[in-house]
């Protein structure tokens, strides 16, 4: 069976600040990719010039988070680094505009936040992505890197973040799969839009 891209197919439970909790996660997270940009221009020809300059690939590999988001996929060095200068910049406004769609989710409604199965990807991205982002510190930049069980026993709230991004990504994921092979939505009437008594 099928459900349609209106269909809701998952709620992250914004309840006891979860809500702002992950809004002020993904504004840190988006001011990093930011940085991975040329700046705005009101003129056209400049954002041109700007975007064909601008090499964002120092940036990335200076900052463990950031690297973690974009690793290499090449082996050879040199390929790999004419790879992020061509792709590094459409990734990261890719992520950007995800991770706005899911702020946007936020700001729009209390309590449970319906996820309708056409944002499933803006919020699968996003959610993989903050994951990513926050496990840079527990075990470093490389592709296949592990914590050490000294990062692990020195940082038990970032470890407590990681696992609880991973859980939710896991449930999106779960959740999505179960509608769409049952073929149904959760009910729209039971999430509250954000500054009413109850959904429109």
């Amino acid at each position: 069976m099928t459900v349609n891209d209106d269909a809701i197919v998952w709620a992250f439970d914004g309840h006891d600040g979860r809500d702002e909790g992950l809004a002020a996660l993904l504004g840190f997270y988006q001011s990093h990719l930011a940085q991975l940009l040329p700046e705005d221009s009101d003129d056209p020809f400049e954002r041109i010039v700007a975007g064909m300059s601008d090499d964002p690939t120092e940036t990335m590999r200076s900052h463990p988070r950031l690297a973690r988001l974009f690793p290499p996929a090449l082996a050879d060095e040199r390929a790999s680094g004419e790879f992020w200068r061509n792709t590094v910049g459409d990734q990261a406004r890719a992520r950007l505009t995800a991770a706005e769609a899911v702020q946007a989710d936020l700001a729009s409604w209390e309590g449970y936040i319906p996820v309708r199965l056409a944002a499933i990807g803006d919020w699968a991205k996003t959610l993989g992505g903050l994951r990513l982002f926050w496990y840079a510190e527990l075990a470093g930049t490389d592709r296949l890197a592990q914590p050490s069980e000294e990062a692990i026993e020195a940082n038990p709230a970032l470890v407590d973040l990681v696992e609880w991004l991973g859980f939710l990504l896991e449930d999106l994921m779960e959740s999505r799969d179960v509608c769409a092979e049952e073929g149904h939505s959760l009910d729209p009437g039971q999430f509250r839009v954000r500054g009413h008594g109850g959904r429109d």
